[in-house]
């Protein structure tokens, strides 16, 4: 679709500018044109017809207001295709009077919608709830209303950018527009709301991807409520979706939208204060911002003991307990982490106990007390694991690889930061991505493998970069000697070119040559696959033998979730990529090729 969407715009714009010249700038230009009017054909052949009097850049920065800019066309047309709001006009007038106001209030979701948002969004004021699914099935069924893809068993709507941009316009005209954006931004609160308890649980995963899904109606809900100086909404908001923005990365989006609710936070609730306070100073810190960080951290703490919050104080202490940690002061870190420690405790709650603890084991590792951090990386490891928090199991298989490179047990490390990096890649939860590079990088320098080092050692800066982190001063004075111990070992024309390499290398290929490359490293010696009874044991991860061993036990991925406490999503996952490696067609012949390896190889690592 992208490629015809292109080939037409070229060959319009060409045959009309016969001089113009195609460079890499033009043709990104041409993609984002494409992309932004949803491959319409009208539409792009009215944006190429533009070429000559604006250049391709100008025409892509000005479709925010694309009715007004998609005016030209052949005068030998029918007048409904001579512009995009004729066209448009001309499909409005064929509506009925209920299809028209559910497509004008429709067009308020930005990226999309389900029917549940459909009904609480475009229900009220002459339609009634139980009719909006045939309005809609007459929408799609009149092509201005798409529907995507199944997620998850429920389908998606959509609508190309010219139709919304058009329907804004009528909603608008009509005086609709403040009621309907306020159920809009409701419904999103509603639903920020119910996802926010979930993002420490078992259900990570999916809540985290469907906020991603929503990302557009957030951001719309968020900027409507912050013009209209709907103060408690927006703070309410903000303040549930800082979790979700700090488990993806969001970091800096995160940041700017909390900050912006809390500008006008005296005259409102004090939960919802603190809350807000204590989710943007954990992003402060995240930043390297340790200044604004604590003061964040510490207004909320006082809110929160002022109102007994339990468990938002936990909150705020663990806050200022990471910003202590980052800025290498190990004795204020320690002396935080254990009050929230107390506190978690108090409120059992299981996920931020196992977070606590991992501060706890990071400053013991730093002091090289390897036997604490290891007994503190076993207990938060089994909290996380019990409490289904994967941000939590990703750090603390940080912290385990960490300790493990102290004690020099590099199989261990490499091991460990194998299942971390293949998690947090999994989930999206880059910082922690990042993480795992760091102690793979040190590793690599270890193994007298420099230039591997240096190649890790740049993606993990171009990654931390693009989340808009710094290393910190913990971090610096931990890998300091890695990277100068590695740096030595090789000239310096060559370690600046593997750092540059790492630094050009997209994500997700330094990840998979990573996981790759751990992984056979696990291996004592080097066998061929012909002679080895477990040749194909190696290609798979640590997770994935776990979870092909018990696929050969005959549970099913909901079994298998349960029991390692995974989402199905992830067991499904696993289950592929085992598949794929081991050039299986199905869970019979996983169950199979189990059953011919010799059990000490299925064991852990």
């Amino acid at each position: 679709m992208r490629f015809e969407s292109t080939r037409l715009f070229l060959e319009r714009a060409q045959s009309q500018h016969p001089a113009l010249v195609l460079t890499p700038g033009n043709v990104r230009g041409v993609v984002s044109i494409c992309q932004q009017l949803n491959g319409l054909p009208l539409a792009i052949e009215l944006a190429a017809a533009r070429v000559g009097a604006l250049s391709v850049e100008q025409i892509a920065a000005r479709l925010n207001d694309c009715l007004k800019l998609l005016t030209l066309g052949d005068r030998t047309a029918p007048p409904r295709q001579r512009t995009l709001r004729r066209a448009l006009d001309w499909s409005y007038n064929l509506l009925s009077e209920s299809e028209q106001r559910l497509f004008e209030r429709l067009s308020v979701f930005l990226g999309g919608w389900t029917l549940e948002a459909a009904e609480a969004v475009g229900a009220g004021d002459g339609i009634d709830e139980g009719d909006v699914l045939d309005l809609l099935s007459r929408l799609v069924d009149k092509s201005l209303v798409l529907v995507e893809a199944a997620v998850e068993g429920a389908l998606r709507y959509k609508m190309l950018e010219p139709a919304r941009q058009y329907g804004l316009e009528r909603l608008e005209a009509r005086g609709e527009a403040g009621p309907v954006r306020r159920r809009h931004a409701s419904w999103f609160l509603e639903l920020a709301e119910e996802a926010e308890p979930e993002l420490k649980g078992a259900w990570q995963e999916e809540w985290s991807e469907r906020l991603e899904r929503e990302r557009g109606n957030l951001r719309t809900a968020l900027s409507w409520a912050l013009q209209r100086e709907e103060s408690q909404l927006a703070l309410r908001l903000a303040g549930a979706l800082g979790e979700f923005w700090h488990l993806r990365g969001h970091l800096s989006e995160g940041r700017r939208w909390l900050e912006a609710a809390l500008m006008k936070r005296e005259a409102l609730a004090v939960p919802v204060q603190a809350k807000a306070l204590a989710r943007v100073g954990c992003i402060a810190w995240e930043q390297g911002d340790y200044e604004r960080s604590i003061a964040f951290s510490e207004e909320s703490l006082a809110l929160s003991r002022k109102v007994g919050d339990t468990s938002g104080a936990a909150a705020a202490l663990s806050n200022l307990a990471w910003a202590a940690l980052y800025q290498n002061k190990l004795g204020r870190a320690s002396m935080l982490a254990e009050e929230t420690v107390t506190l978690q405790r108090a409120s059992r709650d299981m996920a931020g106990l196992a977070r606590a603890l991992l501060i706890l084991g990071m400053v013991a590792a730093v002091r090289r007390d390897y036997e604490r951090a290891t007994v503190l990386h076993k207990k938060s490891l089994r909290l996380a694991r019990k409490a289904k928090d994967n941000f939590a199991v990703i750090l603390s298989l940080a912290l385990g690889a960490f300790t493990s490179l102290g004690q020099g047990d590099y199989k261990r490390a490499g091991s460990l930061c194998a299942e971390g990096l293949e998690l947090s890649w999994q989930l999206k939860m880059k910082q922690l991505t990042a993480a795992h590079l760091h102690i793979l990088a040190a590793l690599a320098g270890l193994q007298g493998r420099p230039v591997r080092s240096a190649r890790l050692w740049g993606s993990a800066e171009a990654l931390r970069e693009a989340l808009g982190t710094v290393l910190s001063p913990v971090e610096r004075y931990v890998y300091g000697p890695h990277i100068s111990a590695a740096r030595a070992r090789v000239d310096e024309a060559a370690w600046e070119a593997a750092w540059a390499e790492g630094r050009a290398m997209k994500i997700e290929v330094i990840a998979n040559y990573t996981l790759s490359e751990e992984v056979s490293d696990s291996a004592t010696a080097p066998v061929p696959e012909e002679l080895s009874a477990g040749g194909q044991q190696s290609l798979l991860t640590p997770r994935e033998r776990e979870v092909a061993v018990l696929v050969g036990q005959g549970l099913s991925n909901r079994q298998i979730a349960t029991q390692l406490v995974l989402s199905e999503h992830t067991v499904a996952t696993h289950i592929h990529k085992s598949l794929k490696k081991l050039r299986l067609d199905s869970r019979v012949q996983i169950a199979a090729w189990i059953a011919k390896q010799p059990p000490l190889l299925l064991g852990p690592d």
